[in-house]
């Protein structure tokens, strides 16, 4: 992959191990979430015409297999899978998460929706807000668990866990705890191999400066995760992660949206494959 400023991106060209496929996106959409489930890539948009949000599925050759039109008009800023319940995950509006039935979402039906409001104090914890509003900026399911967090531009964002339960009144969210991260973080995934659990976050703002993925060593008594003890730059415009294939790091960048192409400093148009393997055997030497 070449860019303008390649010093600035040496390790970003040194863990790229390729691209999964051309993103080509109608001209009124801009991706925000990405997941990795089963043989399908799912990718979040909302649209700059002020239509319904909409999830576009793809198989790993990078053919659309559907598109399914959501009942919100949310920036849909995350996406995760619980595979213990075999629900879907999505960032909604006004601070909620919204599930649905993996089988019934695929094709296209959301009648299994249920709808979480995470971001207050209601179900526990502290409140997740951007600049007073209260909000559900990105997400990710791991163990069984379901972890929602805020975007902030200036201040340190705040990450609230929750343990999602089936009970005899269906699908419930237990708040466990809650950490902080930095500030402008746009999406969290988690890495175990064989001695430790990784955090690893990303974090972007703005069409000209360079994003960053920053990792961490996850322990379940810390709750202030903000130096990270690794890093390195990548294009603008980074959006959530997603692991792939349990040994790769799949980036979804927003500079490939009509809307930014035409002045962001780099256009990344592919779904990008980054070597996480290869991330941790280095810092761990």
């Amino acid at each position: 992959m070449f860019f303008k400023r390649v010093n600035s991106y040496l390790d970003y060209e040194k863990y790229h191990n390729g691209n999964l496929f051309l993103l080509s996106l109608e001209d009124d959409l801009v991706p925000q979430g990405i997941c990795s489930i089963c043989s399908y890539i799912f990718i979040t948009c909302y649209t700059t015409s002020h239509n319904f949000s909409r999830v576009l599925i793809y198989d790993l050759e990078g053919k659309l297999f559907n598109t399914v039109v959501l009942d919100n008009k949310s920036h849909v800023g995350g996406i995760g899978y619980d595979s213990f319940h075999q629900l879907l995950f999505i960032c909604d509006s006004h601070g909620t998460v919204s599930s649905y039935s993996f089988r019934e979402f695929i094709q296209g039906n959301l009648r299994s929706k249920k709808s979480y409001l995470v971001a207050d104090d209601s179900l526990g914890g502290s409140i997740l807000k951007e600049e007073g509003r209260v909000v559900c900026s990105y997400l990710t399911c791991f163990q069984n668990k379901l972890y929602v967090g805020s975007f902030n531009k200036r201040e340190n964002g705040l990450v609230k866990v929750f343990n999602i339960v089936r009970k005899r009144e269906g699908i419930c969210l237990e708040f466990i705890k809650e950490f902080s991260v930095p500030s402008k973080i746009q999406g969290m995934q988690f890495y175990q191999d064989v001695s430790n659990l990784y955090l690893l976050l990303s974090r972007s703002y703005t069409r000209v400066k360079d994003s960053e993925i920053l990792l961490y060593q996850y322990l379940d008594d810390i709750n202030h995760y903000i130096t990270p003890f690794f890093s390195f730059s990548l294009p603008p415009m980074l959006e959530q992660i997603t692991l792939y294939q349990s040994k790769n790091l799949l980036l979804l960048f927003e500079s490939c949206a009509k809307k930014y192409r035409y002045n962001a400093k780099i256009v990344v148009d592919h779904v990008v494959s980054l070597d996480l393997q290869r991330v941790i055997s280095d810092i761990s030497s």
